[in-house]
C-alpha cells in the first residue's frame, strides 16, 4: 500500500510527465528505423520516468534524486538488445534535462556474479551540474557492456544516494535487457525497501529477453521490438498520465523544418532532435510568438555505439513561451531524425477536500486551478480546451461545475464545486482527475467517514460595513444518525490574523436564542478587509469544520462642504486657502474625485496632494482619502498679469465626489470666494500698442528702403566727343558713384559736359532716372541736347519732362562737343 505522503508526491508529478511522455506517443506509428524506434522508446522512456515527482508547490520547486541502474551484461551487446549502446545515450539526455539543484547517480553491474557483494563506488558515477561534460565523457568510457548479470551490488551501490536525499522527490530507473535475476530474493528485498520509503521505481526492459524480474517497480515495460517498445510506453502513458500527445514527427537531411504547436499555460518547454548521426543548430524562425528567452543551444551531446556510428542529439529551450505556432530549422542533419516537443505545463489544481464526512449525506468539494507560474486562480478555466475535472469516489464519477448549481455558490468565478458522497465507513480513499486536451493531472484524498456528523452551515452575512455589529453564526446540521451525535460545547471561529471568537448557543453575547442548534456572538468590525473565518466545533460528537468568508466595507458621506476664500486680488498675486475635507465622514479607504469648473482668464486654481501642486480644471483629479491621517489640503489661486474681472459670487467651486458604500454618487461643491480685480486698459494693452507702432515704423522704413527703382545692371552709357561710339568710353551706369537708389528716392544720374556722370544737377546736361517703367532721360533748363530720329535728323530732346531713353540711339550737346548712346551689355 502507498501512503498518503506517497501518493501526493506521485501526484504532484504528473503535471510534468503528461507533456514528455505524450508527445512521443504518436511514434508508434512513425518508426523511420528499428534502433531510431528503439532510441525514441529509451529517451521516451527515460524523459517520462525523470519527470514523475518533480512538481512542488510554488514558488520553489522540490529538488530530485534521481539514481539509474545500467545492466552492462554481456548480454546488452547484442543487436536486438542495444548494440547502438542507446541506453548510454538516454542517459546522458536524461542528466542534460535534470536542473541545476538535482542530483543523479549511476551505477552498473559488477565483475562479480556473487549476491553477497558489497556497494562498488568504483562502478558509479555522479552527475556535477557543473560539470555535465565530465559526467558524460566517464559515461562513455567507463560503462561498458560485459560481464554477468547482477542487480543487488548496483541496487546497494545506489541506496545511500536515496536513503540520504530526505526530502527530495526520489525516483529509481532500472534498465536492463535481462530476463532472470539470480539474486532475485535480494533484489526484491531492497526495491521494497525503497518503495516503502517512497521512492518511485521504474523499469525499462529491452531485448527479446526483456521482461519484468521484478514486481516491486511502480512503472514496468517490456518490448521486444522497437515497436513494442513504443507501445510499452503508450501503456506507461495511459496508466499514468492520460496525457495528450504533443507535437512530434520525424526529420531527414531534405526535411529539417520543424512546426510545432505550443498550447496555453506552458511554463518552459525542450525541443529535443535525436539523428541517426550528428545533429547541427537549431534555429528559431523569424515571426515565433514571444517568450521569456529563447535558448537554441541549450544542452547538446552524442554517443558511438558498438557498430561505430556516431548518434547525437541536441536540446533547444522555451521558456514561458507563448501560445500558437512555433517554427524552427535543424542543420547539420546526414541521417534520419526524431524531434519532440517535451512541454512543462503550469496548470494544477488546489482542491479543499473535507477531512470528515458523514456516511451517506453530500458532502461539497471545491477546487480551484492554479497557474503555478504567479500562484494565482485561473479566472476562466475554459481557457483550457477540453477541460474535464471530476472526482471519483467508490467507483463513481461527479463532475465538478461552475455554473451556481448543484452546490456551487457563485456561477463563472473559477471555483468549481462537486458533491461527493461516501458509502461506506471508515477511511476513504478517492480521487480528482483533471483531463484536457493538453494536460492531465490527478491528486489522491482520504478522508474519514463517520456514521454520523455535525455539519456546519455558516450563517454570518456575507457582507457588512465597517462599524455595524453583526452575529458571527453557524448552524448545526445532523449528517448521519442525529441522535447518537452530542451536540458541541462551543463553536470557535479563527480569524486569518488569529483572532478568535468563542460562538455559543447560550442566547447570550450575540446568540439570540438558547439551544436552537445555532452558535453565535456579536462582532463589530473595525477596519476594512476580506475576513477569512474557520468554523470548528469543540466538544460533543464529531463535527466537520466549515470556513467563510465577510467582505467588510467602509462607509462615507457627506456633511455641509465649507468655503475656499481667497479676498480681493489683483495681477501678479496669488493666495492659498485651504481644502478641509473633514467634511467627509469616511471609515476606511475611498478615493474621491477633485474637480472645479473655476475658469477665468489669467487665474488658476492649483491643489497640492502631496506630490507639490498641480491645476485643477473640470478634468477630475483623483485623491485618495485614508481611513484618518491628513484631511487638509493647501488650494492656490494664481493670478496673472491683466486678469478678467470676477465678482465674488461668480468665481465658481471645487468639487469634490464619490461612490458610497451603496453605488451611489456623492457630490459636494466647496464654493471659491474670490474677487479679481482687473488691470488699467492701457496698462494691459500698451504692449500690444507699442508693437503695432515698431511694426508700422519697420513697414514705413522697409518700404522706403525697397520700393525706389533702380538702374538695370546691364545699362552702360557710351561718352564720346565724336559721332563715331567706338572711340568713346563705356559707363556701367549702376556702378557709378551716385548711382543708386535713395530713401524713397529713385534713382537717378547727371551726363555732364565734361564727359562724366555725376551724382549733382551741377553743369549738367541731362537726368537720367530709374523707374518701374524703365529708365528716362530730360534735359536740364539752359542745356540743348539733340537726339538722331528715324528719319536720320536731329531733334531736340524735350527739357519740359521726361521720355523714354532709346538705346542704341545717338545723342549729343548742341556745341557738338559730346556724343553718347545708352546700349545694354
Amino acid at each position: 500500500m502507498h501512503s498518503p505522503n506517497r501518493l501526493l508526491r506521485e501526484s504532484r508529478s504528473i503535471n510534468n510527465t503528461r507533456n514528455i511522455l505524450g508527445v512521443l506517443a504518436p511514434w508508434r506509428e512513425h518508426v523511420f528505423l528499428p534502433w531510431g524506434g528503439m532510441l525514441c522508446g529509451l529517451l521516451l522512456a527515460l524523459c517520462v520516468l525523470l519527470s514523475l515527482p518533480v512538481r512542488a508547490e510554488p514558488p520553489a520547486r522540490i529538488q530530485r534524486q534521481v539514481a539509474v541502474v545500467l545492466d552492462t551484461s554481456t548480454s546488452m551487446r547484442d543487436a536486438v538488445n542495444d548494440r547502438p549502446r542507446l541506453a548510454i545515450q538516454a542517459i546522458k539526455i536524461l542528466a542534460d534535462l535534470l536542473g541545476p539543484a538535482d542530483d543523479l547517480s549511476l551505477a552498473w553491474m559488477p565483475a562479480s556474479p556473487d549476491c553477497n557483494g558489497p556497494p562498488d563506488a568504483g562502478r558509479r558515477i555522479d552527475r556535477q551540474a557543473a560539470d555535465l561534460a565530465g559526467f558524460k565523457q566517464a559515461l562513455d568510457a567507463r560503462a561498458r557492456y560485459g560481464g554477468p548479470t547482477n542487480f543487488i551490488v548496483p541496487l546497494l551501490t545506489v541506496k545511500p544516494a536515496l536513503d540520504a536525499a530526505v526530502g527530495k522527490e526520489r525516483l529509481l530507473i532500472v534498465i536492463s535487457d535481462a530476463g532472470r535475476d539470480t539474486c532475485r530474493a535480494e533484489s526484491t528485498q531492497i526495491l521494497s525497501e525503497l518503495r516503502a520509503a517512497g521512492v518511485h521505481t521504474a523499469v525499462v526492459s529491452l531485448g527479446e529477453r526483456g521482461r519484468p524480474v521484478h514486481s516491486e517497480y511502480d512503472i514496468r515495460t517490456a518490448a521486444q521490438t522497437p515497436s513494442e517498445l513504443l507501445s510499452a510506453i503508450g501503456e506507461i502513458y495511459q496508466r499514468f498520465l492520460g496525457a495528450k500527445a504533443p507535437d512530434s514527427g520525424r526529420l531527414s537531411p531534405d526535411s529539417a523544418a520543424i512546426t510545432a504547436e505550443v498550447p496555453p499555460f506552458v511554463d518552459e518547454a525542450f525541443l529535443l532532435v535525436a539523428a541517426e548521426g550528428p545533429v547541427g543548430a537549431i534555429d528559431a524562425a523569424a515571426g515565433n510568438p514571444a517568450a521569456v528567452a529563447v535558448e537554441p543551444d541549450y544542452r547538446a551531446g552524442e554517443t558511438r555505439g558498438l557498430d561505430d556510428l556516431d548518434r547525437g542529439y541536441r536540446i533547444l529551450r522555451l521558456r514561458r513561451p507563448a501560445a500558437g505556432t512555433w517554427r524552427f530549422n535543424v542543420s547539420g542533419l546526414t541521417g534520419e531524425a526524431g524531434w519532440y516537443l517535451i512541454q512543462d505545463f503550469s496548470v494544477s489544481m488546489r482542491v479543499a477536500a473535507p477531512p470528515k464526512a458523514a456516511q451517506g449525506e453530500d458532502t461539497p468539494v471545491t477546487l480551484e486551478l492554479i497557474d503555478d507560474r504567479s500562484g494565482s486562480r485561473i479566472a476562466r478555466p475554459g481557457q483550457i480546451p477540453g477541460l474535464v475535472v471530476k472526482a471519483l469516489v467508490d467507483g463513481t464519477e461527479v463532475a465538478f461545475r461552475d455554473d451556481g448549481q448543484e452546490g456551487d455558490q457563485t456561477a463563472d468565478d473559477g471555483v468549481m464545486t462537486a458533491r461527493v458522497r461516501f458509502m461506506r465507513a471508515g477511511p476513504a480513499r478517492w480521487r480528482v482527475q483533471l483531463a484536457s486536451r493538453y494536460v492531465q493531472d490527478e491528486q489522491p484524498f482520504e478522508t474519514q467517514v463517520v456514521p454520523a456528523t455535525w455539519v456546519l452551515e455558516v450563517q454570518t452575512p456575507p457582507s457588512t460595513f465597517i462599524g455595524n455589529t453583526i452575529a458571527v453564526a453557524v448552524q448545526l446540521k445532523a449528517m448521519g444518525a442525529p441522535n447518537a451525535l452530542r451536540p458541541p460545547d462551543r463553536v470557535r471561529a479563527r480569524f486569518a490574523d488569529g483572532r478568535t471568537l468563542t460562538l455559543r448557543d447560550d442566547g447570550r453575547d450575540g446568540d439570540r436564542t438558547a439551544g436552537d442548534g445555532i452558535y453565535g456572538r456579536d462582532w463589530t468590525p473595525d477596519r476594512v478587509e476580506t475576513a477569512v473565518i474557520d468554523y470548528t466545533a469543540e466538544g460533543g460528537g464529531d463535527a466537520a469544520a466549515a470556513q467563510g468568508q465577510v467582505d467588510v466595507k467602509g462607509t462615507i458621506a457627506f456633511g455641509p462642504p465649507g468655503v475656499l476664500d481667497y479676498g480681493r486680488l489683483t495681477g501678479r498675486s496669488e493666495a492659498t486657502a485651504t481644502l478641509d475635507l473633514g467634511f467627509v465622514q469616511a471609515r476606511g479607504r475611498f478615493d474621491l474625485q477633485l474637480s472645479s469648473d473655476f475658469s477665468h482668464w489669467g487665474a488658476v486654481l492649483e491643489i497640492d496632494a502631496g506630490e507639490g501642486f498641480k491645476p485643477l480644471s473640470g478634468r477630475a483629479f483623483t485623491l485618495g482619502l485614508p481611513d484618518g491621517g491628513n484631511r487638509r489640503y493647501p488650494v492656490r489661486l494664481r493670478v496673472g498679469n491683466c486678469p478678467a474681472a470676477v465678482h465674488p459670487d461668480a468665481a465658481g467651486a471645487l468639487v469634490v465626489e464619490a461612490v458610497d458604500q451603496q453605488g451611489q454618487r456623492l457630490l459636494a461643491p466647496v464654493l471659491i470666494r474670490v474677487e479679481i480685480v482687473p488691470d488699467y486698459w492701457l496698462r494691459c494693452w500698451w504692449p500690444v500698442i507699442a508693437a503695432i507702432l515698431l511694426v508700422l515704423l519697420g513697414a514705413f522704413i522697409l518700404y522706403g528702403i525697397l520700393s525706389p527703382a533702380r538702374f538695370p545692371r546691364t545699362l552702360a552709357v557710351i561718352l564720346s566727343p565724336e559721332a563715331d561710339m567706338d572711340e568713346g568710353y563705356p559707363f556701367n551706369i549702376r556702378s557709378q558713384r551716385g548711382g543708386r537708389s535713395g530713401f524713397y528716392r529713385d534713382a537717378r544720374i547727371y551726363i555732364t559736359s565734361d564727359f562724366q556722370l555725376r551724382r549733382a544737377a551741377g553743369d549738367a546736361l541731362v537726368r537720367l532716372r530709374a523707374s518701374r517703367l524703365g529708365v528716362f532721360i530730360q534735359a536740364l533748363p539752359g542745356s540743348a541736347v539733340l537726339y538722331l530720329d528715324e528719319d536720320n535728323r536731329w531733334e531736340p530732346l524735350n527739357a519740359e519732362q521726361e521720355t523714354r531713353v532709346r538705346f542704341s540711339t545717338l545723342y549729343k550737346n548742341a556745341a557738338g562737343t559730346l556724343f553718347f548712346e545708352f546700349r545694354n551689355l
